[in-house]
């Protein structure tokens, strides 16, 4: 088989001058539909690169990206040094476990490379270890035990590897929420239909779509509030839970018939009332109740216009919010008459018994209702 790049020259010289880098183990992993037994391999650090497209730090390299003005190239010691930053600082919780557990058992599970290194399963493992041997010195922290797979697939299967491994359990540190949108979105763009998504991801069909459509939202107030795409933004300050919240009450306003027109107005209401500091619980309740009321939709005429602040436009949601709210528990004790009544009219039609204990709550429910008619 004939080597096309350098990198897998030397990769496959390594072996070859070096037999014993060759593992007395294997590791099954799933490739184009077929489940393969692949060799494990101690290789040199230094022969590997990280993966940019990991999906654990999407939200930080897309920035990291925009602030260079250009794509990141691991393969460059620079670029290799800031990539292995965020891996090492993303959590420092679990970069501290994961770093105790390679000193106290090593490396357990292989990782998962290309034929030209670049690993696509074991980033963060690989950034410990390198932060290890530089610490101690110790010769043992400066290998990666991994298999590697074959150069024939293509970056729609490998994507498909990398989220095979990383949604399972290990000392592997989650996604995020940003950073999944993101890369259930990057399997679209790799050819990926949503129903092979959700297959590869465990879930279902509206899952993806519910999660495609909170990246837009995403994206979309991003560029509202900030004026760009701000995915590291987004992450920091934990706009994502608030946006659930709107993509939930999207489908529920389309749902109960509003047009295109109002569902944009709406949606712009929702941006504003987020960048003027509401929860996802104050979402939440204009959802219930605020989005219809004119106090609602003064308020943000008013603030486009700039006549009042955005606090000033907060409270006026907050206000329109509770108001209905208000109103609705107002006629709660109405809805729960009614619903005894028809509850009694029916069994009064009907054809049953009435016992003593019957009778006994009978009587207790009269007596309520004495008290409650004397009441003004």
């Amino acid at each position: 088989m004939t080597i096309n790049s350098t990198y897998e020259q030397r990769i496959e010289a390594y072996i070859k001058s070096n037999p014993t880098c060759v593992r007395d183990r294997i590791q099954r992993i799933e490739i184009e539909g077929q489940i393969q037994d692949l060799p494990v391999y101690r290789l040199p650090i230094k022969l590997l690169i990280f993966n940019v497209e990991n999906g654990r730090f999407a939200a930080d390299l897309e920035m990291l990206e925009a602030s260079r003005r250009r794509k990141l190239n691991t393969r460059n010691p620079d670029d290799s040094s800031e990539v292995r930053n965020i891996l090492l600082t993303k959590s420092p919780h679990d970069t501290k476990v994961l770093k105790e557990d390679l000193k106290k058992r090593g490396q357990i599970d292989p990782g998962v490379i290309t034929a030209a290194g670049v690993v696509i399963n074991a980033n963060r493992r690989m950034a410990v270890l390198t932060m290890l041997y530089e610490e101690t010195g110790d010769d043992k922290y400066s290998y990666l035990e991994t298999v590697i797979l074959p150069r024939s697939i293509n970056e729609t299967e490998i994507y498909k590897i990398e989220a095979r491994l990383q949604y399972a359990k290990d000392f592997k540190i989650g996604f995020g929420a940003v950073n999944e949108l993101i890369k259930i979105q990057e399997g679209l763009n790799k050819g990926m239909t949503q129903k092979e998504l959700a297959a590869l991801l465990l879930r279902d069909e509206k899952y993806i779509s519910e999660h495609l459509a909170q990246l837009k939202y995403l994206e979309a107030y991003s560029k509202f509030s900030w004026g760009k795409i701000d995915y590291k933004r987004i992450e920091d300050e934990k706009i994502t839970e608030v946006i659930t919240e709107v993509e939930k009450n999207q489908r529920k306003f389309r749902s109960e018939g509003s047009n295109a027109v109002e569902i944009k107005q709406l949606l712009e209401m929702q941006f504003a009332y987020i960048k003027s500091g509401c929860t996802y619980r104050d979402v939440r309740e204009f959802g219930k109740y605020g989005w219809k009321t004119k106090l609602a939709s003064h308020a943000t005429e008013q603030l486009k216009k700039g006549k009042i602040s955005e606090e000033a436009f907060k409270d006026k949601i907050d206000e329109a919010n509770e108001r209905v709210k208000i109103k609705k528990d107002e006629n709660k004790p109405l809805e729960i008459i009614v619903s005894i009544y028809e509850q009694f009219n029916k069994y009064q039609d009907a054809d049953y018994d009435i016992t003593p204990e019957v009778k006994k709550y009978l009587k207790k429910i009269s007596s309520i209702i004495i008290v409650l008619t004397k009441k003004k």
